[in-house]
């Protein structure tokens, strides 16, 4: 068949597919589409767009710190929807975690927040350049509190919190912050996991309430913290070592007796006389150990002649101070003990001093009468000198 411009039903056929293929190429080159890479040209220019809104973020943090929240947002928000997912969520989860801090009682200071904000965005523009970057370690910027005193209550200590930021980063062993124990011998002893309070990515609690004892008898003198197999550049809490207290004391002793010395010798009459003396002997004495002091009185009265009569014997030991709980006893004085001889000749009541620098102040005692008194009527009374004690504190309070 010959159309009215003279061609075959064929030829008009193969003008029309011409003009089809001529057409869709004009439109597919004013579109801007590349039929020769276009693509990729098109993802490249979306990572370029990608790295401006972080360079630009990076910028603006530098220039005023205090912009890194509302920064960090923009970032999220202005980037390309077509660049890769992962970068996308990191971005916005940085975003989110940012905006949480805000609204919580936070300790770090700007500053810090404004640098921990610039390193995470360097690792996410790392992440579009396929750089494989590792994880950022966790970052610290407070410790309350900063030591431990073992010299005061655990009441005063028993938590300590650790503030920062990205505390919950695992590291390349897929592990969270370990916290140590550092003992004086460099020995160190995991904190168990129970006692570790991982609260948010900013805040970590450390229940130490009932460790103090461990932390004294182990003598540990930090608490430390790990990751990544370091502990350099984390917070190191210093545990100040209990320093024991001493003072110095004056506690009178008083007096003891009467002690009565035991009939030894001879008949029970001292017939005492100027002709007759009987010989005399007294000492006092003390025994101290670290928990306490002990004293005692001896008496020795007998007739120089016939029939001798004889009393002699120490009394009991007494209790003359005991150190207070916790405390033991370093020193003591006076510590030398007395003894006074004389020859006595006269009945009825007698005293004799001793100087200073012994322990008894003085001695009073009772030989003779007129009726029998050996075992039964003579006998002595120490007047003790009051002793200077200093005295050291063996264990904390709270371990008492």
């Amino acid at each position: 068949m010959i159309d009215r411009l003279g061609f075959s039903s064929g030829a008009v056929h193969r003008i029309r597919l011409v003009v089809f293929a001529t057409l869709l190429l004009t439109a597919l080159l004013t579109s801007g589409c590349d039929l020769t890479g276009g693509l990729g040209k098109h993802m490249e220019s979306s990572v370029d767009k990608a790295l401006e809104v972080i360079d630009n973020g990076i910028r603006d943090i530098e220039r005023d710190s205090s912009s890194w929240q509302s920064v960090l947002q923009r970032v999220a928000n202005q980037l390309p929807e077509d660049i890769s997912e992962t970068v996308r969520i990191d971005a916005q989860s940085l975003a989110t975690r940012s905006i949480a801090t805000a609204g919580t009682e936070f300790r770090c200071n700007v500053d810090f927040l404004a640098s921990r904000a610039i390193e995470s965005l360097r690792r996410l523009k790392a992440e579009l350049l396929n750089q494989n970057p590792l994880p950022l370690p966790p970052a610290f910027c407070q410790v309350d509190p900063a030591s431990i005193d073992l010299k005061v209550s655990p009441n005063r200590w028993s938590a300590v919190i650790l503030y920062g930021y990205d505390l919950d980063h695992k590291d390349s062993a897929d592990r969270p912050l370990q916290v140590l124990l550092l003992t004086s011998q460099g020995g160190t002893v995991p904190l168990p996991e129970n006692r570790i309070g991982r609260t948010t990515h900013y805040q970590i609690v450390l229940n130490l309430g009932d460790m103090a004892r461990q932390l004294y008898h182990d003598q540990v003198t930090k608490i430390v913290v790990s990751w990544n197999g370091k502990t350099e550049g984390y917070p190191q809490i210093v545990i100040i070592p209990w320093e024991a207290k001493r003072q110095t004391i004056t506690v009178p002793i008083g007096s003891t007796g009467p002690y009565y010395p035991p009939h030894t010798g001879g008949d029970r009459d001292f017939d005492t006389g100027e002709d007759d003396p009987t010989d005399l002997v007294l000492r006092g004495e003390i025994w101290v150990t670290e928990q306490r002091i002990d004293n005692r009185t001896y008496m020795y009265a007998r007739e120089v002649k016939s029939d001798y009569t004889r009393v002699e014997g120490w009394s009991s030991w007494g209790n003359a101070y005991t150190a207070p709980n916790g405390w033991r006893i370093i020193e003591v004085r006076p510590t030398v003990g007395s003894e006074h001889t004389a020859k006595v000749t006269v009945q009825g009541r007698l005293t004799y001093n001793r100087p200073a620098g012994e322990v008894v102040d003085y001695f009073e005692v009772w030989v003779d009468s007129d009726d029998d008194e050996a075992g039964t009527w003579s006998r002595i009374i120490t007047h003790w000198r009051p002793l200077n004690i200093t005295i050291e504190e063996i264990m904390p309070e709270w371990l008492r």
